[in-house]
C-alpha cells in the first residue's frame, strides 16, 4: 500500500502540466472577442458603403433622366423652359393622356422627374440651371445619414448637414 502512495506521488510531481491555465483560457477569450469586433465594424462599413453607393447610382439615373427628357424636347429647351428647374414640385397636365405642347412638356419633366427624385432618394430633390449657350448643371440633393453632421463639400453654401449633392454638367 505504502509503494503505490508513493508511485501515485511521483506520477503527480512528473506531470505538473495536466490541462489549460485559466490565463490563457482568457487570454483566447480576449483575442477572439476582438476579432469578433473587428468583423462586426468591418460589416457596417461595408453596409453604409454600399447604401452611399446605391443613393449614387440612382442620383446617376435620374441625372440621365432628365438630360433625355431635355434632349426629347429640344424645342423646350430651345424656348428655355429648362433653365431653371427648382426643387420644388410644379403641378402639371398628364402629357401621356393629353397632348401637350413643349411648354407643359417642360412642366411635366419637371414634375414627374422631381416626384422620382423624392420617391427614390431620402429627401431627394432637384434643380437644373443654365442655358443652352452655356450649358446646364444638374444639382440632385438627398439626405445621407451616414455623414455624420457634415455637408458634402460639392454642395452649395447653405446646405444642411447631412446632405449629399450629385452635379452633373450638361449640354445638349
Amino acid at each position: 500500500m505504502r509503494i503505490n502512495c508513493i508511485l501515485n506521488l511521483r506520477r503527480r510531481l512528473d506531470n505538473k502540466q495536466s490541462g489549460f491555465s485559466m490565463l490563457e483560457v482568457l487570454v483566447t477569450i480576449l483575442v477572439v472577442s476582438f476579432g469578433l469586433l473587428g468583423m462586426a465594424a468591418l460589416i457596417t462599413t461595408g453596409m453604409r458603403s454600399n447604401n452611399t453607393a446605391h443613393f449614387r447610382s440612382i442620383a446617376t439615373q435620374q441625372t440621365l433622366d432628365i438630360a433625355d427628357r431635355m434632349r426629347a424636347n429640344l424645342v423646350g429647351v430651345r424656348a428655355g423652359n429648362y433653365d431653371a428647374l427648382t426643387a420644388v414640385i410644379p403641378v402639371s397636365a398628364n402629357c401621356e393622356a393629353e397632348n401637350c405642347d413643349m411648354a407643359q412638356m417642360s412642366i411635366y419633366d419637371h414634375a414627374r422627374w422631381n416626384s422620382a427624385n423624392s420617391i427614390l432618394l431620402p429627401g431627394g430633390a432637384g434643380t437644373v440651371a443654365g442655358n443652352l449657350a452655356a450649358g446646364y448643371l444638374i444639382t440632385l440633393r438627398w439626405i445621407e445619414k451616414e455623414m455624420g453632421g457634415v455637408t458634402d463639400p460639392a454642395c452649395p453654401v447653405g446646405t444642411p448637414v447631412n446632405t449629399r449633392c450629385f452635379l452633373t454638367r450638361f449640354s445638349p
